[in-house]
């Protein structure tokens, strides 16, 4: 009898074994296939990739990458490109690219501050309030570094994309720890202490009414809030280059992104950057 209980006992533990393998290989088999997915996913091409995210990816045969040589002693005028966007293949990468490029082929230096490359802390400490607010105390050495390029530079160009009307926090963090008192502005209100500079804005967007360009730039899709939105920036803009004594020179602003599975890509993105350097054009030269 005890025998027989044994036996039964070995059975059924036997039993549970093998079937713990079979599921644990039927999870491996789906782990391994769930990754698979996942690096489809991350890999998918320009056709693929419309379907697996909303941002926008500019596929890799029609990318436009370009380095700026930086800035140099010579008495060329300056821009400083402050630029605040994680994706490299970004539409709002791309504009940026053409932008530094066209400005180069002009004469004009440029310089890059990718502040996601840099890692960037766009955190105001409080060990550091007082040297923002009132211009006391040590300046950190990552913010003197970039006040250094500021006043090298002609122009701020200011590049990001459009999260929530505002920029998104590095850039935000850039204006705050590096534009302080004392640097930027006086004690005394906006009296700004960066005059003969100019500052522009470079940002690609959304749901705005459908235009290209700034105010008056509306292309018949919905044009009244267009220049509602594109207003409501250029107040914004005033008031930040008045308060550092800075000349507002604008915006480009596209809210016309071709869909990452446009089968008129090429022309679209071609169209894009031609838009924007002939804004350049009328802005700069």
């Amino acid at each position: 009898m005890k025998r027989n209980i044994l036996l039964m006992i070995i059975l059924v533990l036997t039993f549970s074994v093998n079937v713990a393998c079979r599921n644990s290989e039927a999870t491996d088999v789906a782990v391994e296939a769930h990754n698979e997915e996942e690096v489809d996913t991350v890999t998918a091409s320009s056709e693929q990739v419309d379907g697996v995210t909303t941002a926008s990816v500019v596929a890799e045969n029609h990318r436009n990458i370009y380095e700026p040589k930086g800035f140099t002693d010579s008495d060329q005028r300056k821009a400083l490109f402050v630029v605040g966007d994680p994706r490299k293949y970004s539409v709002q990468y791309d504009m940026t690219y053409t932008a530094m490029k066209h400005f180069e082929e002009k004469g004009i230096e440029v310089e890059l501050r990718d502040l996601y490359d840099m890692d960037w802390n766009p955190v105001l400490s409080a060990e550091e309030f007082y040297y923002q607010k009132d211009g006391k105390g040590t300046v950190p050495e990552d913010v003197k570094m970039e006040q250094d390029l500021v006043t090298q530079a002609d122009y701020i160009i200011f590049s990001y994309p459009n999260w929530h009307d505002t920029p998104n926090v590095m850039v935000k963090g850039y204006m705050e720890r590096v534009f302080a008192s004392q640097f930027a502005y006086t004690n005394e209100g906006p009296k700004g202490l960066l005059a003969g500079k100019g500052m522009y804005t470079i940002s690609n967007c959304g749901f705005l009414g459908g235009g290209r360009g700034f105010v008056g730039d509306g292309v018949g899709i919905n044009d009244d809030l267009w220049d509602e939105y594109m207003e409501a920036f250029r107040v914004f803009d005033e008031d930040t280059a008045g308060w550092w004594g800075m000349e507002n020179l604008g915006r480009f602003m596209n809210d016309r992104t071709p869909a990452n599975d446009d089968e008129n890509y090429e022309t679209e993105i071609m169209e894009l950057r031609n838009t924007l350097t002939n804004h350049l054009d009328t802005t700069f030269f």
